[in-house]
C-alpha cells in the first residue's frame, strides 16, 4: 500500500452522509471492554474509512488490499476549565499517525462554546458551532481564515427548515486534509458537540441531534 499523506490537500470537495451505526442507547449501554464496535463507514474523495470502537478508544482505520491501516486514534476525557461543574462535557485528543492532537474547550460568544485544537507542524484550528438560534453545524477552520475547511451538519433543527432530513453530512473544501474531515466526525460520534452547543439546545439535544 502506497503511502498517504493524511496532511495533503484532497484536491477536491465533497460532501458525505455520516450513518452512525451504533445508537445512543448502545453507546451509552456498551461495556467499557467490548472490543469492537463498529460505528461508520465514509468515503472521503476515494478514501475508503472505517469508523470503530476499539476498547471505548475511537478509531479511524483506511482500508487497502493490505488490510486496514490505523490513521487517527481518539479516547474521549473529561473536560476541564470555565462551566464545567454546571455543564459536563467531554473533549476527545487524538493521535493522527502517532502525532497528538490536542483539544480545549473555550468560551464563543455569551452562550456558546468553541474547541481550540493544536495539531502536529504548528497547526491550529477552531471548531465551534454555528447558527442563528440553535446550531445546526459545525465548523472546522483553521487559524487565520475566516471560512470553515470542514462544516459538520448537524440533523434539522427547530425553527431551520432543511429539505434533507437523512443523517448528518460532513462537508469539505478541496483544499482539506483527510485528517481534518475524520477529526471531527469522530468528536461528533462521541457526542463531543453536547459541550458546544447552546445551553437552550444542550436541554433538549437528544430530541432532534
Amino acid at each position: 500500500m502506497s503511502e498517504v499523506d493524511v496532511w495533503a490537500p484532497l484536491g477536491r470537495a465533497g460532501r458525505i452522509p455520516v450513518r452512525d451505526e451504533l445508537s445512543v442507547t448502545d453507546l451509552l449501554t456498551m461495556p467499557r471492554a467490548t472490543p469492537y464496535a463498529h460505528r461508520c463507514d465514509l468515503d472521503v474523495a476515494g478514501h475508503r474509512v472505517d469508523l470503530s470502537w476499539h476498547h471505548r478508544e475511537l478509531v479511524a482505520s483506511l482500508a487497502s488490499a493490505d488490510g486496514p491501516r490505523e490513521i487517527v486514534r481518539a479516547t474521549a476525557e473529561s473536560g476541564s476549565g470555565p462551566g464545567g461543574i454546571v455543564w459536563e462535557f467531554t473533549v476527545m485528543p487524538a493521535l493522527v499517525l502517532g502525532l497528538r492532537v490536542d483539544v480545549q474547550r473555550q468560551r464563543s460568544g455569551l452562550d456558546r462554546w468553541s474547541l481550540a485544537v493544536h495539531g502536529p507542524g504548528g497547526r491550529t484550528w477552531q471548531w465551534r458551532p454555528e447558527g442563528r438560534i440553535l446550531a445546526d453545524r459545525l465548523d472546522l477552520t483553521r487559524a487565520g481564515e475566516k471560512a470553515a475547511v470542514v462544516t459538520h451538519e448537524l440533523r434539522p433543527v427547530p425553527g431551520r427548515s432543511r429539505s434533507d432530513t437523512g443523517p448528518p453530512h460532513v462537508a469539505w473544501q478541496e483544499s482539506a486534509s483527510l485528517a481534518e474531515v475524520l477529526l471531527p466526525v469522530m468528536w461528533v460520534l462521541d457526542r463531543a458537540y453536547s459541550g458546544l452547543l447552546p445551553k437552550q439546545q444542550r436541554i433538549v439535544q437528544f430530541d432532534f441531534l
